[in-house]
């Protein structure tokens, strides 16, 4: 928990004003775009809330009741002009607590991503930054909601800038990349604390090409990949070639063939043969199947990618299993949520994706859905790890209900020695993990909606820990206005821990929110 500060209000100011110039100066030049929508859309909110909680602390054993008033403006800027185009996501929110003043606090959010073409179709530069509040222990106090004071959370950081060319030999049809990817995670507090930073540098070429075979294409890869820690460092490298043969224009298949080196396991380089196949099947424009298999250092590795959308469903399945190195899942995105759902089905009836960006955060807004929570939290680890992830997920909108549901697991398998005291696996060496997440939201009125959302999360370890977190909330959300939206919500937590100390609780809550755009 951080008291809130003059240097958080200069970074917000500086943030603010910065994309607003930015975006100011690429909307200018971009002067040819069409008048029914500006090229870079900038909308700025603010919202307040008021919530009532008999348990402001949950897993300490004296339980306190009090009222928590947040503030917390935000901005939301997507689009493209000139050669940039990006998407971003801020808010700041500020904590006052009635009764317990000394835990007043500010948590930053923050999810971006943003493209630039430096030299025409050959110099870029991709960005992506996220700022959010996670556990420090998958085994710790677990909450449903960021306002309460857990000391298992902190706010993560995490940053990735990669510049890149492309293009092609001469005149031929060999194609080239040439890319670099530094990646960076710190935290407030735990194991990736400031000055324990999480630091990975990517350095990969690609080439790709025909044959003379129209139907035969190729591939090769070369990637070298170094993680840099206070309690190990980590490196791997691979050269992989692939070839890769369409039999018709929805169904190509590939086979691949390389070697790789790395020291996840031990302190020692390991050099082995990796061998693998796949296929990319696409029978119409609105189902993708995509499976992956290969035979890597730690065992058989493998992707299944599977969507399919309707004009009133959208449906995902993956299953992966691949080796994770410290910090990268807080780099990554959180796979199918609500946003993606609904984003991915009305790819048809909104192609353009700035608009459809718009209507989908509409559509969550004012059906009071989370747009991209996560149904567990990440493992914080300095150990490179296996992971085995499955996840389920659907969306399904009609006339006056729209339902989500996503269901997840994994497997979690240490690699390696030299565990640090704040690592999860310092408690486990295997760590599985399952959740279970739900939305419905029922239109009353072309204004209103009511909203059931469900949340249980499951931690478990091989040494006994057993971490449970189950949420149910109902909220009632209506718009005031044309850019105005109050809510008013009831919720109930219960969490059950055995095996590491953490004491078990329940919350109930009464919530109000008001919020407006500009």
């Amino acid at each position: 928990m951080r008291a809130p500060s003059h240097k958080s209000a200069q970074l917000f100011g500086c943030l603010l004003g910065g994309l607003l110039l930015t975006a100011n100066t690429l909307a200018q030049e971009d002067a040819t775009a069409p008048a029914s929508r500006p090229a870079w859309l900038i909308t700025p909110s603010i919202s307040g809330s008021l919530t009532l909680t008999d348990n402001v602390r949950p897993g300490l054993a004296d339980k306190r009741s009090d009222l928590i008033t947040s503030i917390a403006p935000a901005i939301h800027i997507d689009g493209k002009g000139g050669r940039v185009s990006g998407n971003l996501n801020f808010a700041w929110r500020q904590n006052f607590y009635a009764n317990e003043s000394r835990y007043n606090n500010d948590q930053m959010s923050l999810s971006a991503n943003g493209k630039a073409e430096l030299v025409e179709q050959w110099l870029f530069l991709d960005a992506l930054a996220s700022i959010a509040q996670h556990a420090n222990s998958v085994f710790g106090t677990q909450t449903a909601s960021n306002e309460l004071v857990n000391t298992n959370r902190a706010q993560t950081t995490s940053w990735q800038w990669s510049p890149y060319v492309q293009g092609y030999f001469g005149a031929s049809n060999v194609s080239y990349e040439l890319r670099y990817r530094d990646i960076r995670t710190t935290a407030d507090s735990g194991l990736y604390a400031t000055g324990s930073d999480v630091d990975t540098q990517i350095w990969s070429g690609h080439l790709a090409g025909g044959t003379p075979l129209a139907l035969l294409g190729w591939s090769l890869l070369a990637e070298d990949q170094r993680t840099s820690f206070r309690v190990r460092d980590t490196q791997s490298s691979r050269v992989i070639g692939k070839l890769e043969y369409r039999l018709d224009p929805q169904f190509k298949v590939n086979v691949s063939a390389g070697r790789e080196s790395d020291n996840y396991s031990n302190y020692q380089w390991q050099h082995r043969t990796v061998t693998g196949y796949g296929l990319d099947w696409a029978p119409t424009e609105r189902t993708l199947l995509k499976l992956a298999k290969e035979k890597r250092s730690f065992g058989d590795g493998h992707t299944i990618d599977f969507s399919h959308r309707t004009a009133l469903t959208a449906w995902k399945f993956v299953d992966t299993r691949s080796v994770v190195i410290p910090a990268q899942q807080f780099t990554t995105a959180p796979v199918s949520t609500a946003y993606d759902l609904l984003f991915l089905q009305l790819a048809s009836s909104i192609p353009d994706p700035v608009a459809r960006d718009q209507a989908v955060s509409a559509l969550l807004q004012s059906a009071g859905i989370p747009a991209n929570s996560l149904i567990y939290g990440n493992v914080v680890t300095a150990q490179p790890f296996i992971q085995r992830r499955q996840q389920a997920s659907v969306s399904l909108t009609g006339a006056n209900n729209t339902v989500t549901f996503t269901a997840q697991r994994s497997s979690n398998t240490r690699l390696g020695t030299g565990v640090s005291p704040l690592d999860d696996f310092a408690l486990s060496q295997n760590i599985r993990q399952s959740g279970l997440s739900a939305s419905w939201a029922h239109k009353l009125s072309p204004l209103s909606n009511l909203t059931l959302n469900a949340l249980t999360s499951h931690s478990r370890g091989d040494a006994g820990q057993d971490a449970r977190l189950r949420s149910l909330s109902l909220l009632y959300t209506t718009k005031l206005g044309a850019r105005t939206t109050a809510s008013f919500g009831l919720r109930q937590s219960n969490y059950d821990n055995a095996g590491t100390g953490t004491a078990d609780y329940t919350e109930h809550a009464l919530t109000g929110t008001l919020s407006a755009s500009f």
